[in-house]
């Protein structure tokens, strides 16, 4: 996917800042354009009235046109790349100026502390060193201002467009959002049992642009936190090695744990505090009854508790969820039923005992994300490697399809390991032990070990690909913990709204700055398919830095 060189070469004489700019807008472009694409086409295809083709054409041309929004992803891309190298020369001066004064002191404060002989031994030994090392991070902080401040240009010229300025999601909305679509599941809850139970007020300001950002605050965090780490001598000893060698290796693991722990408890007790577009993907994924999460919801706030009558509300989602399933009413009203049979929980799709509901919900999910993984693993490799695909076309294929169907044994462990736990907790535990009330089971605690439990399944990934999925969920649980991050003084009124834009646009910044700089000077630090990405976009301004890097001896 390199342009020819004498185009290359042509875009650098006109400004070095060209090729990128162009590079990073033809991948921002492809970002707003094919997705929107392909839901025409996929609108189009499964509509149940088939459209005209001039209709089909119509809303194509628009899709392919919309990526040339000069307010959209293609500019802002362009802007935060190809403005980066553009103002790298701008602040270079200023930089440089910075640097040596910066430097003037902290060796005027050293030499007050050391004889003049040491002094000079330094001096004579690692004079020249030294300079090379200062050249380099003159130009690695240059990168990082000029990376910065484009990136917060672009942040705004993202904010500026008419689509990002969309109103807040009100938390009484968000159970729409969550009914299944009918192409993955087979329920089709009626307007009766989709308002949400139990709505909760969020705090949130919302800003559209708050999951970029989050995504690139991950980025930008794994990032430099790789670079510390190739910083720590590898041979340390004690506790401290030991704890770093730890998480070096485990690290991942340990954040896609956690971060699905809150997730998911988030998706049954709080769905407002999820993107609406998540929420709705985990719900289809599941094949999960919308009328049973409600009911969960309702025994976890006291509203559907074994012994008592319900209110209307309650009572018309068990009418609903008894009717679905061709069960009288009583098994699953509170005020007649003991418990809640598991066969209702397992509804149509798992129809049978607990042990067979999970094995056919895994094998559901298996092929429900075999559909997803397939191209995920193949498209790269057609993408980037196609000839040794070529020159070996069997081995490709088996390798591909070993990969798609490891990742799609995950996501479908990690689907039936929720399920499992349910069941284990609500079911089979109080048959081992009869004195266990039935309420508190249902009210949280069974939901509770199915999202402790289900992070577990990133271990069937391999090492590359855990550190991809930690860092794919970590904005949605960060996106999820901001309500009980950010005090709720500070996002009242007017100041709240500044505040919020102030803080995002900050973390936007810098976090970009980061990443764009790591690309350029030391793009091992970068990880996953935005190492791809950045590579791509900075082209050749990376590869001439890194070979002055390696000439000076550099890192970053």
């Amino acid at each position: 996917m390199r342009p020819p060189r004498a185009l290359q070469h042509h875009l650098r004489t006109v400004h070095p800042s060209t090729e990128p700019f162009l590079r990073a807008f033809l991948l921002g472009y492809a970002a707003q354009s094919i997705p929107a694409v392909i839901r025409v086409l996929l609108s189009s295809l499964l509509a149940p009235t088939r459209k005209a083709p001039s209709q089909v054409g119509s809303d194509l041309a628009k899709a392919v046109a919309r990526g040339f929004d000069p307010r959209g992803l293609g500019v802002a891309f362009g802007v935060a790349i190809g403005g980066a190298k553009w103002a790298e020369e701008w602040v270079e001066p200023a930089v440089r100026s910075a640097y040596a004064a910066g430097l003037a002191r902290a060796r005027a404060g050293g030499r007050e502390g050391k004889g003049k002989a040491r002094e000079t031994e330094v001096s004579l030994e690692g004079e020249q060193q030294r300079a090379v090392e200062d050249e380099r991070n003159v130009r690695v902080l240059s990168t990082f201002v000029g990376a910065t401040v484009s990136s917060l240009v672009a942040l705004l010229v993202l904010q500026s467009s008419k689509a990002y300025r969309r109103p807040a999601w009100p938390a009484a909305q968000l159970v729409h959002d969550l009914r299944p679509d009918f192409l993955i599941s087979p329920y089709t809850p009626g307007p009766s049992s989709t308002p949400d139970p139990t709505p909760r007020n969020s705090r949130r300001v919302q800003s559209p642009t708050l999951d970029l950002t989050l995504f690139l605050f991950v980025r930008g965090t794994d990032t430099f936190l790789r670079y510390l780490y190739s910083r720590t001598p590898a041979t340390q000893s004690g506790k401290r090695g030991a704890a770093i060698r730890l998480l070096a290796s485990h690290g991942d693991t340990l954040v896609f744990w956690l971060a699905c722990w809150k997730i998911m408890w988030s998706f049954f007790y709080a769905p407002q505090l999820l993107p609406p577009g998540y929420a709705k993907w985990i719900m289809q994924l599941a094949r999960l009854d919308p009328r049973l999460l409600q009911l969960l919801r309702f025994a976890r706030d006291g509203r559907f508790a074994y012994g008592r009558d319900a209110d209307a509300q309650v009572a018309r989602v068990c009418e609903g969820i008894a009717k679905a399933n061709g069960k009288p009413l009583s098994s699953v009203h509170p005020l007649h039923a003991r418990r809640i049979d598991c066969a209702l929980v397992h509804g149509r799709v798992g129809a049978g005992t607990c042990e067979q509901n999970a094995l056919k919900r895994w094998a559901r999910a298996f092929l429900d994300c075999l559909v997803i993984y397939l191209p995920v693993h193949a498209i790269p490799p057609l993408l980037f490697n196609l000839g040794r695909i070529l020159s070996s076309p069997s081995s490709s294929i088996l390798r591909i399809l070993f990969a798609a169907s490891r990742s799609s044994a995950f996501l479908a462990t990690f689907v039936a390991s929720i399920y499992a736990s349910v069941c284990l907790v609500r079911t089979r535990l109080p048959q081992l032990v009869p004195s266990v009330p039935q309420q508190p089971l249902d009210g949280g605690l069974c939901v509770m070990l199915g999202c402790a439990v289900c992070g577990f399944s990133v271990l069937i990934e391999n090492k590359r690909r855990r550190r991809e999925m930690a860092l794919y969920v970590a904005p949605r649980a960060l996106y999820a913990i901001m309500d009980d991050l950010i005090p709720p003084s500070l996002l009242r009124g007017k100041t709240g709204d500044r505040l919020s834009t102030f803080l995002e646009r900050l973390v936007f910044s810098f976090s970009a700055g980061t990443v764009i700089t790591a690309a350029v000077h030391q793009p091992e630090l970068v990880s996953g398919v935005v190492k791809g990405v950045t590579r791509f976009a900075v082209g050749g301004w990376g590869a001439r830095q890194g070979m002055a890097n390696r000439r000076g001896g550099a890192r970053l």
